[in-house]
């Protein structure tokens, strides 16, 4: 068969065969694609074929386990997740246009913005804009990025956390975390005057997954102590969550200042007396490179760099260089 070129490529693809190839990606299971589509297995079958066909090249081999993607499967299963998304995303904004609304905007921050700088963003968009529908994913920067790399993500006020994916991303800096080690004002260790790393090694943890930039920092500081790997710990992305492991279940965290001081402030955590040395580079507005803004993002940026220099000029506020230490002296 001929190769096709791109526009002819592109004008063959078929919406069943690229929703068939993603969900295929995903299961690994011709009979769960089918019951998802809601099509005969064999017609699933026939729909893959069609496409092998058409791009000349296998895209899955079949194993006894799964149906596993090729590269050049992988490479499709990819461009398919990204073309649903961008059409999803088009017809929820299209749809709201025709509501009279103002479009959407999908945009990722991660922890430290979602006390203060977060918040005000949005509120100040939602006065402009009232009527602009707000999708806001709040995780881990490499969450994040990931999220951002596959078109589901506007922008992201974050991170980027791998060197070999900055090329892809344009980075603004905004401001440093400044973060705290804290505990409940009952936990055994609230009242020792000093602390070092091997105190806490045997007592639980709750912190965010690997490989999030400030999991690496509290990793790397105990490897750096000579330490094992803390293994008593849960895992979550969620603020909720990790302050109420804190409270109720006697565990550690490490946590951005601006989300735990006022409760440290009325005596219901404590800043413990401990020093994890370390740096964590600052956050930023974080966009792909080579994309059009779309006015309700370009308008969210602009309101976070207004609000960002605001902060960084208040008095008694960090300047945000960058470079934090988790927990240093008891505070106050």
């Amino acid at each position: 068969m001929r190769e096709l070129g791109p526009s002819a490529l592109l004008s063959r693809l078929r919406f069943k065969q690229l929703r068939l190839v993603d969900v295929l990606g995903r299961t690994g299971s011709l009979r769960r694609t089918a019951a998802e589509l809601n099509v005969t297995q064999p017609a699933a079958t026939k729909i893959l074929q069609d496409l092998e066909e058409m791009l000349g090249v296998r895209l899955f081999d079949r194993t006894p386990r799964a149906m596993l993607p090729t590269e050049i499967g992988a490479h499709v299963v990819d461009y398919a997740r990204r073309a649903l998304t961008d059409g999803e995303r088009f017809a929820d904004g299209l749809a709201n246009l025709k509501r009279g609304g103002y479009g959407a905007l999908a945009l990722g921050a991660i922890m430290a913005t979602a006390s203060d700088l977060l918040p005000r963003a949005i509120a100040e968009l939602k006065r402009q804009r009232p009527l602009m529908t707000i999708q806001v994913l709040a995780t881990t920067s490499d969450v994040l990025i990931a999220a951002l790399d596959r078109g589901e993500l506007d922008l992201v006020i974050g991170r980027v956390p791998e060197a070999r994916e900055r090329a892809k991303f344009d980075f603004e800096p905004l401001g440093g975390e400044e973060l705290w080690t804290f505990a409940a004002a009952s936990h055994p260790l609230a009242q020792r005057p000093r602390l070092d790393l091997g105190d806490m090694g045997a007592m639980p943890w709750v912190l965010q997954p690997a490989p999030s930039p400030m999991r690496r920092l509290i990793d790397s500081a105990f490897a750096a102590a000579g330490l094992k790997t803390l293994d008593n710990l849960v895992e979550t992305t969620s603020i909720f969550a990790t302050l109420n492991l804190v409270r109720h279940a006697g565990m550690i965290s490490v946590l951005p200042r601006t989300i735990v001081a006022a409760e440290v402030a009325r005596g219901d955590f404590v800043r413990l007396p401990v020093t994890v040395e370390g740096e964590l580079d600052p956050y930023g507005i974080v966009t792909r490179k080579d994309v059009v803004m779309s006015p309700n993002a370009s308008e969210f940026i602009s309101i976070v760099r207004t609000l960002s220099a605001e902060r960084a000029e208040a008095p008694g506020l960090p300047a945000g260089r960058g470079k934090r230490r988790a927990a240093g002296r008891p505070a106050g």
